[in-house]
C-alpha cells in the first residue's frame, strides 16, 4: 500500500470481525488470519505515543481532560 492510502476491504473486514466480549480488554480482532490488538498499550506502541502518568494519578492527563466535560464555547475561547 502506498503511504496515506486505505484498503477499504481490510477496514470492512476489521469492523465485520470486531470482537467485543462484554467490553473487556484487551480489545482484539482477527483480520486476514492475523490477531490485531487495539488496546491502550498496543495503540500507544504503534503510534509511538507513550502513556505518561503523573505521580499520584490513576489516569493519564488526556483521559482526565476528556472526563471534564468542559463547555465547548469556553474551551474555544
Amino acid at each position: 500500500m502506498t503511504e496515506g492510502s486505505i484498503d477499504v476491504a481490510i477496514v470492512k473486514e476489521f469492523y465485520a470481525n470486531l470482537y467485543v466480549p462484554e467490553d473487556k480488554s484487551p480489545k482484539q480482532v482477527r483480520v486476514r488470519g492475523h490477531l490485531i490488538k487495539f488496546d491502550v498499550d498496543s495503540l500507544n506502541t504503534f503510534l509511538e505515543t507513550p502513556m505518561v502518568m503523573e505521580q499520584g494519578e490513576s489516569l493519564p492527563s488526556y483521559s482526565r481532560f476528556a472526563r471534564l466535560r468542559l463547555d465547548p464555547q469556553e474551551l474555544a475561547a
